[in-house]
């Protein structure tokens, strides 16, 4: 699958995990805006926000931070009805966070939600993250105060949609074609 790094301001990270975390779950986003603009927004050190990812809706893949490092894209913990939230201790230091191009009412394009699986499936892959929506969750989940992802994606779609995975080997056993 091919990703493309964009990288985000220096602000808007943090090298590496507090507590020497590993990525534990995946929390699923809504960019309300274009791929262009989550790109300028996240290179911009006063914004002091940024994600791992972001798939646009043709199903291009942007990197903006290393998964080993910690984005800042959970935000604040409010009524968490994550079942898996750690209390006292900051959900970016534990999951990888995907943005993803235009708004909470959009429906997403089947090149997005392709591109979206497959991306999640290389990440449960390669941090060994159980494929379950107790552990590729919305944002709402972590701050209830969100609709982010929106209102017509839903975590099983997302599932759904998977390729199978060859265990241990960190690659897909299908390919998925972007163009």
């Amino acid at each position: 699958m091919e990703k493309r790094f964009i990288g985000c301001a220096l602000t808007n990270f943090r090298k590496g995990r507090h507590f020497n975390q590993k990525p534990e779950a995946i929390v699923i986003h809504i960019a309300v805006g274009s791929l262009r603009s989550v790109d300028v927004w996240f290179k911009n050190g006063k914004s002091g926000v940024s994600a791992h990812y972001c798939v646009g809706k043709k199903g291009q893949i942007h990197q903006y931070v290393d998964e080993a490092d910690t984005a800042f894209h959970a935000g604040t913990v409010d009524s968490p009805s994550w079942e898996l939230i750690k209390p006292h201790m900051n959900p970016n230091d534990y999951t990888i966070g995907i943005e993803h191009e235009g708004m909470p009412d959009d429906v997403w394009p089947d090149l997005q939600l392709i591109a979206s699986a497959g991306l999640v499936g290389e990440i449960v892959e390669r941090w060994n993250i159980p494929l379950d929506s107790l552990h590729v969750v919305m944002h709402r989940q972590i701050r209830s105060s969100k609709t982010c992802p929106g209102n017509f994606i839903t975590i099983e779609k997302i599932l759904s949609r998977v390729p199978p995975l060859t265990l241990g080997t960190g690659t897909l056993t299908t390919a998925v074609s972007i163009t």
